[in-house]
């Protein structure tokens, strides 16, 4: 027998002699199985916490063994300041222990600043300042307010507004038309305190007629009771 051939025969023997082994110590229970079961149990089932406040979802995730990162804050009309917002693992999916679980985090809305009483241009401004667009929903003829003045605003000051939200207010057209006064059958000097407390401007133009009394107003343009713009010229004319 040469030398390849005792070789040959040496190895077949081994291997025979290394699967009798393993067989006998799988039938005798001595064999135990590959750890996937094992690691399959040690797995993690992520939790729910979207609408959790940061420190609740950042308890739960703790407690399923998962590791908590912050990946982001955003401003979310409707959602307290801190709740969780969107997670990058589905609930109830299973991990491994220690996983990264991100989440995004709500983050609370920019306040509307108060511009009510501001003349348009200068509230404008510091709407642009909070992040917001001024915009004007109607003109209104009102006395008691600056024309070009803000008279009200929609949100309200104070109140919270996604980043390029509008916020709607209404400006003051000034007064408006207003009603001329009586004032024809008063003096001269009568009818000019009367025009000008109405926001008018009295122009007194001199006439002689013999059988007026004197210094009483005639005639009046514009009449009694008719509308114009305030500070319009009202031409009285009174006997001298």
């Amino acid at each position: 027998m040469n030398a390849s051939s005792v070789i040959l025969i040496a190895f077949f023997t081994a291997v025979v002699a290394a699967v009798s082994t393993v067989l006998v110590m799988k039938q005798g229970g001595l064999l135990t199985p590959a750890p996937v079961a094992a690691a399959s149990a040690e797995s993690q089932v992520v939790p729910e916490l979207v609408g959790l406040g940061e420190t609740e979802a950042r308890a739960s995730a703790t407690n399923a063994r998962l590791s908590f990162l912050v990946l982001g804050r955003e401003a979310s009309a409707g959602k307290k300041a801190g709740a969780v917002l969107r997670q990058s693992i589905p609930p109830g999916q299973r991990v491994p222990p220690h996983q990264p679980l991100g989440v995004v985090l709500a983050e609370e809305l920019p306040k509307v600043p108060k511009v009510v009483g501001l003349p348009f241009a200068e509230g404008s401004l510091r709407v642009d300042k909070s992040g917001h667009k001024l915009v004007t929903t109607a003109t209104v003829s009102d006395p008691s307010v600056p024309e070009g003045s803000i008279m009200d605003q929609d949100p309200p000051a104070g109140e919270g507004l996604e980043t390029g939200g509008s916020v709607a207010v209404r400006v003051s057209g000034g007064p408006g038309d207003l009603e001329v006064p009586r004032v024809t059958g008063m003096t001269a000097q009568q009818a000019k305190a009367a025009l000008e407390k109405a926001g008018f401007k009295a122009v007194i133009q001199w006439t002689n007629v013999a059988e007026s009394q004197g210094l009483i107003v005639l005639r009046q343009t514009p009449g009694a009771g008719q509308k114009a713009k305030k500070g319009t010229d009202v031409e009285i004319v009174a006997n001298q």
